[in-house]
């Protein structure tokens, strides 16, 4: 088996794409992160469903995590606005994380060990042609454990 084999598909977006598409796409493909490239389909990095979900809190919840305790339903609203508000290009560190990219052909114990080292669920399977990526899929660390049961 090589990561090509191992390769959930995946659909990428770019950084202008706003959070609720952001959502849509992690939602609908069940993914453990998203995919975010460059306008030329260069990979810029992967983000956790749970940054995406932490970017649309009101700040006055991520300041203060027991005032979600409190309060009722009145405040999905605001997350809902802010998705279609927010764009990634927004929420992303200046200074993303180091991508975990390996090549098609890379085996899962050099897949693991990359995701030990880096401290990543995921990596990316990027296959290049004439110097243009493309953008196979993604393998998680269950896909991993999967292979190895």
């Amino acid at each position: 088996m090589r990561a090509r084999d191992l390769a959930w598909p995946c659909t990428c977006v770019r950084l202008d794409a706003t959070l609720r598409e952001a959502a849509e796409v992690l939602v609908h493909e069940r993914a453990p992160a998203l995919v975010v490239v460059s306008e030329d389909g260069h990979p810029l990095a992967t983000v956790p469903a749970t940054r995406i979900l932490a970017a649309a809190l009101p700040e006055a919840v991520r300041e203060d995590p027991l005032l979600a305790a409190v309060v009722d339903d009145s405040l999905d609203d605001t997350v809902r606005a802010r998705t279609e508000i927010l764009r990634l290009a927004d929420v992303l560190p200046k200074r993303p994380d180091a991508l975990t990219v390996v090549s098609p052909d890379a085996s899962p114990l050099h897949m693991a060990t990359l995701m030990e080292r880096t401290d990543s669920s995921v990596v990316l399977v990027v296959e290049y042609d004439d110097g243009r990526p493309h953008v196979l899929g993604t393998v998680d660390a269950a896909a991993l454990l999967q292979h190895y049961l």
